[in-house]
């Protein structure tokens, strides 16, 4: 009986061994799909961060070309019903207006809380949970 105790006991040490190899190889495994998770979320946000880039310096260029427009003197077709003057600066503001809310739609884009990793952080939490409940 003692020889079928110490059996007993032997398998028990093994399956617990090979519980903690388990969970220990589980806890590998979850970590590197959170950083996985988080590498590509922020792939895509940086993405996103690039092309609210692009329409900011398309609002800008516009700005430059509503300067150009504010400067320049061939404003014609509007001669015969106000003064040259006044025609350069109509058209001036309204690309200038243009330009800015071209330029306020990629600022908005920058934002920080469109850029961080939202679904990163809910899964973690989500996991700390699991563990705690476990644990």
């Amino acid at each position: 009986m003692d020889d079928l105790g110490l059996v007993r006991e032997d398998r028990n040490a093994r399956g617990l061994g090979e519980l903690l190899r388990a969970l220990a190889i589980d806890a590998q495994d979850l970590v590197r799909g959170e950083i996985a998770l988080a590498r590509a979320e922020m792939d895509s946000k940086i993405n996103r961060a690039m092309m609210a880039l692009v329409w900011t310096m398309g609002g800008m260029l516009l700005g430059f070309a509503a300067l150009v427009i504010i400067l320049m003197a061939g404003v014609d077709a509007l001669t015969p019903v106000m003064p040259v003057w006044a025609g350069s600066l109509l058209v001036g503001v309204i690309v200038a207006l243009i330009g800015a809310l071209i330029a306020r739609s990629g600022i908005r884009m920058l934002s920080l809380e469109r850029l961080t990793p939202k679904r990163t952080a809910r899964n973690l939490q989500a996991d700390a949970r699991l563990v705690k409940e476990h644990t």
